[in-house]
């Protein structure tokens, strides 16, 4: 079958700083065209003799073929990106940028440092979630084959010279901010949660397992759903997540950790595979403090009794 060219959802024309005719371009020309050679790749290859076939033939369609498809899924999640004010709120996504970086801000200065530093050459900087690592990274790659390895990219940012010429030339630099106003930081964080949880779907408890291991475990919610709850589960103790670095070197490797969020998705479960990469047993409640308190199970005040 096919690769069928994905519509282009976005309107080009409420972009901020990018115009319709660059945005309009650079999908007709080079993301339709990559999809093209994708398909006329996959012919030749669905017709190849592999038996008889010369070896280089068949590097250079293989090789081709990656480029060209790489090329292709590179350009969908560049287009998802835009559409947006670039305004992060405080949320999950923030909290795992802090944890991961040092501050949100720490990590937009690093990943437009390096956008800007391709301008000129070509490739993409990309902002992943490293299944190797268990955290977000930013990565340089280049001719759509230096993709990191059990690497998924959350946010792509296309530096090659089509992306931004028609309207900024050499201004790579001013290209790279316009960008950085226009992303949709709602759609970034549901691809770095559907990452994060098909890594930390194992790890999972649910509240009968729970239950009889709750004794100490601990609170990793946002500081601000922590601190407007006024409960924890009975006997717990809150850590930051974005702290996660810091605190983790003070629990004892030989005991499992239990740990929850607000609703058991992607703080709790990044903070568990964040564990686990410094040799921690860590797993998280299934629904986190909601799914407890909606079971009727214990709680306690901030700070006191039950």
């Amino acid at each position: 079958m096919n690769y069928q060219t994905r519509t282009l959802t976005l309107n080009p024309d409420q972009l901020s700083g990018l115009s319709n005719r660059l945005i309009t371009s650079h999908y007709e020309n080079n993301y339709a065209g990559a999809v093209k050679r994708l398909n006329a790749i996959r012919s030749e290859l669905a017709a190849l003799d592999w038996s008889t076939a010369a070896t280089f033939t068949i590097n250079g369609l293989k090789r081709e073929e990656l480029i060209a498809a790489n090329s292709a899924f590179l350009h969908e999640l560049y287009f998802d990106n835009l559409g947006g004010s670039g305004v992060l709120p405080s949320c999950g996504l923030s909290v795992a940028l802090t944890r991961d970086f040092g501050s949100v801000e720490a990590w937009r200065s690093q990943f437009t440092g390096l956008a800007k530093a391709m301008g000129g050459g070509s490739g993409w900087a990309l902002l992943s979630w490293s299944s190797r690592e268990s955290r977000l990274i930013n990565h340089w790659a280049a001719d759509h084959t230096h993709l990191l390895a059990g690497a998924t990219p959350v946010l792509a940012l296309d530096m090659y010279e089509h992306a931004y010429h028609l309207d900024f030339g050499a201004r790579a630099g001013a290209y790279v901010d316009a960008f950085m106003a226009n992303i949709p930081w709602d759609k970034v964080y549901k691809r770095y949660g559907a990452a994060v949880e098909a890594d930390a779907l194992a790890f999972g408890i649910d509240l009968d397992a729970a239950l009889s291991r709750s004794q100490g475990a601990l609170d990793v919610r946002r500081e601000e759903d922590y601190l407007q709850s006024g409960q924890v589960i009975h006997g717990a103790s809150w850590r930051d997540p974005s702290r996660v670095h810091e605190w983790s070197q003070a629990l004892d490797a030989s005991r499992p950790t239990l740990l929850y969020c607000l609703r058991g998705k992607d703080i709790g479960r990044s903070t568990v595979m964040a564990l686990r990469a410094r040799g921690i047993d860590a797993r998280y409640i299934v629904g986190g403090i909601e799914a407890w308190q909606a079971a009727g199970l214990p709680l306690e005040t901030q700070g006191g009794a039950a």
